[in-house]
């Protein structure tokens, strides 16, 4: 055989390789609905010792509400070079393949990385000159271009972005690079890197969309509230924890009369505002739900008897503390009622939620406008 036989052999061998990996990593992404499943496993084939290989990746993603910002997705990658010989030592004894790297990855996400917890914390200037906005901007791999203003957490000579391509924009950017090898990377896998890049965007786009539509089957829209359903299912989830939870459960008082007077539309501006009131007023843990029609819930973990009276009080004086607009002109001064319970040893989710139900019964029938904790 020739040299340049023998040339033409490895670059043939390294292409079908190339082809394999990126079939495999496709797969891979393609596997979840969910957003977070999706990005690990982005992060994954790239990073891992049966993957491309890379020491370290990030993903950014366009900030819907401000376009001229990146936000910090996920990372995968050590955080020095001791963690990286640690890692790449037990994959050579370990001998994984792609998918059973991705599943332990995922059982390791709630514990995150060092990595991972800083490019969270992260904001990209999409007019800036690191190779993450330059990718953003030109639609196309960078390799080798641009600065890091991010505090040092790029390395500029081995890194590479590529853009996240969606059905009609780019949604974020995939960066790589080998701060720990300073390995450059070749031409084939820098096409396979913006090959995957490009299957993974619409991945992405999917599971944005995916997560959008079970959001909004959660969420009343009236109020932006989790509704009835999801109440019953975080009651159920906290019972079944053993630690104590207490329930709050509000109703507006005379909420017809201001459908009489003042029409639907009103009512509805009421109580839209009502779960925006909620939600300023809650504390760390306090979940809030539109119960029903007036009636709303507020699922507090951790707390103890004694707390509930004050909680109690905290919620009736944000409703009756200040008026509510519920149009240009007008403005409706509202009382509410508030029954509380804490969970009891013995309690499953219809005798805990009926109990607080009582509460608010006893606090409407001794006047409205007060607390009543069981």
């Amino acid at each position: 055989m020739t040299s340049e036989q023998g040339a033409l052999a490895r670059e043939n061998a390294a292409l079908r390789q190339a082809v394999d990996l990126l079939h495999r990593v496709s797969n891979l992404v393609r596997q979840s609905l969910e957003l977070e499943p999706t990005c690990y496993a982005l992060l994954t084939g790239v990073t891992a010792g049966v993957g491309l290989g890379l020491n370290r990746a990030m993903l950014f993603f366009v900030d819907e509400s401000e376009r001229e910002l990146l936000r910090g997705v996920a990372a995968v990658g050590p955080a020095d070079r001791d963690e990286a010989d640690r890692i790449w030592k037990s994959i050579e004894n370990d001998a994984p393949d792609l998918h059973e790297l991705y599943q332990a990855g995922l059982r390791q996400r709630a514990e995150a990385s060092a990595l991972d917890r800083q490019v969270r914390a992260l904001s990209v200037r999409a007019d800036g000159d690191t190779p993450v906005a330059l990718a953003l901007r030109r639609a196309t791999a960078v390799h080798g271009e641009g600065s890091d203003d991010l505090r040092g957490l790029l390395h500029l000579p081995t890194a590479v972005a590529a853009p996240l391509r969606g059905a009609e924009r780019v949604r974020g950017v995939l960066y790589a690079d080998n701060r720990f090898t300073s390995r450059r990377l070749d031409p084939a896998a820098e096409l396979v890197l913006s090959l995957i890049a490009d299957q993974a965007g619409r991945a992405i786009e999917h599971a944005h969309e995916y997560e959008e539509l079970a959001r909004k089957a959660r969420i009343d829209a009236l109020t932006e509230l989790e509704h009835h359903g999801r109440m019953m299912e975080a009651v159920d989830a906290a019972l079944a924890t053993g630690n104590p939870v207490g329930l709050a459960m509000i109703d507006l008082d005379d909420f017809k009369r201001v459908n009489d007077r003042h029409g639907h539309l009103a009512g509805d501006a009421l109580l839209a505002g009502l779960g925006r009131r909620l939600r300023a007023v809650l504390r760390a843990g306090e979940s809030p739900f539109r119960y029903g029609g007036e009636e709303f819930a507020v699922l507090l973990p951790g707390v103890s008897h004694a707390d509930l009276a004050g909680i109690g009080e905290r919620l009736r004086r944000a409703v009756a503390g200040a008026p509510f607009p519920v149009d240009a002109e007008r403005r409706l001064d509202v009382t509410c009622s508030v029954g509380l319970t804490l969970s009891e040893p013995e309690d499953d989710t219809e005798r805990f939620v009926e109990r607080a139900d009582r509460a608010l019964f006893d606090a409407k029938h001794a006047g409205k406008n007060r607390v009543v904790v069981a």
